[in-house]
């Protein structure tokens, strides 16, 4: 779709020069160098539209809901808040503590990855938790929507619930990170599957997806899921564990005679040099997403940029830098526009490729 004029650099560029390349207002593929095919790019940009939205507290997450409301996860402001497509605050949600990721499911009700404080003992205590937004309830109210926790884990006080994203069947994927991996049976870092009445089901530990490891179809320290289309189990997800070779993959289910397991949606055997199997492409991915034409989006917070790849996983835009991103967390994308929560700077940014405008 959208198309960029291929450059004939070196096809791996080393990280620092990458890194060079983001100090400016802006950077794109062609800085980056490319395995694209030679049709795949043409002369497109993504625009900054005017006018920006200001006004909150860390915001960690950005998502477009399918009424289409808009709604941000304020990690410091501790809520949800509410936006009509024009960038008008509705309202938001009662307290929920240090919001991180957002999803919504086919009910209209919203699933957000947070935070909630205790006394055990005498002594303070802070968990992990998921929670659900009854906005239908409310009547779409999200100021007065009830905010129930779901799920917490009362034995594992350090675990983290960093990315959730729906599935058809209203069930849902959640990843979970913390600093202990050395179980077997139970580490901290997991994908872990709900269904749609808020149940933990087995965790999603299908032979072919491994922790703690360097290769594809490994997770260490999961940042964000997404998945790909509601009549499909596949997910995107990303990482930034220091052992990460791969920190933005597609893992699908395949089955192969009588055996079932997940992997790596890509090959380099099958599928040569992708863009999006460079090691140590990126930095810090702390979100991804996918239009409806299967393209994919990924913020990273460490070189604040925004990547797109098509779903070949060839790489088709790449901008920011630190003038114009500040540790950005959160991508979505809806009707032709592109909705960043840059988080450093306390705004959401919204893009337009050049060739959508009028």
């Amino acid at each position: 779709m959208v198309h960029k004029t291929k450059y004939t650099f070196p096809l791996l560029i080393a990280l620092t020069a990458l890194l060079a390349s983001a100090c400016g207002d802006t950077f794109d593929a062609s800085d980056l160098g490319t395995t694209a095919p030679p049709n795949s790019y043409g002369d497109t940009s993504y625009v900054l539209q005017q006018p920006i939205w200001t006004g909150f507290e860390e915001p960690a997450d950005v998502h477009l809901g399918f009424e289409p409301f808009i709604y941000v996860a304020e990690r410091g402001a501790h809520r949800v808040t509410m936006l009509d497509v024009a960038g008008t605050v509705i309202g938001s949600s009662s307290e929920i503590l240090r919001p991180t990721a957002i999803s919504q499911d086919y009910r209209l009700d919203l699933l957000v990855c947070g935070e909630f404080d205790t006394t055990i003992g005498g002594r303070q205590a802070t968990f992990g938790a998921i929670y659900r937004v009854h906005l239908v309830d409310a009547g779409h109210s999200i100021a007065g929507a009830r905010v129930e926790r779901v799920y917490f884990d009362a034995l594992n006080p350090d675990r983290r619930f960093t990315g959730v994203t729906v599935l058809g069947d209203n069930s849902y994927y959640v990843t979970r990170t913390g600093p202990n991996n050395s179980s077997l049976v139970d580490p901290d870092d997991a994908v872990m599957l709900f269904n749609r009445e808020d149940e933990l089901r087995p965790r999603v530990e299908w032979p072919g997806l491994s922790i703690d490891g360097t290769g594809l179809a490994t997770m260490t320290v999961p940042t964000s899921i997404s998945t790909i289309s509601p009549y499909s189990s596949d997910f995107l997800f990303t990482q930034k564990g220091e052992k990460s070779l791969f920190r933005a993959q597609w893992i699908t289910q395949r089955t192969t005679g009588d055996i079932t397991q997940w992997e790596s949606f890509y090959s380099p055997a099958r599928d040569g040099d992708l863009d999006l199997l460079r090691v140590s492409l990126f930095d810090r991915p702390e979100d991804i997403t996918a239009d409806d034409a299967g393209n994919i989006f990924v913020i990273d917070a460490g070189l604040d940029s925004l990547f797109r790849f098509t779903s070949s996983g060839f790489i088709t835009q790449a901008f920011g830098g630190k003038e114009q991103f500040d540790e950005p967390e959160g991508v979505a994308y809806f009707d032709r526009t592109l909705y960043i929560a840059d988080t450093g700077n306390n705004r959401i940014l919204r893009f337009v490729l050049s060739t959508e405008l009028d």
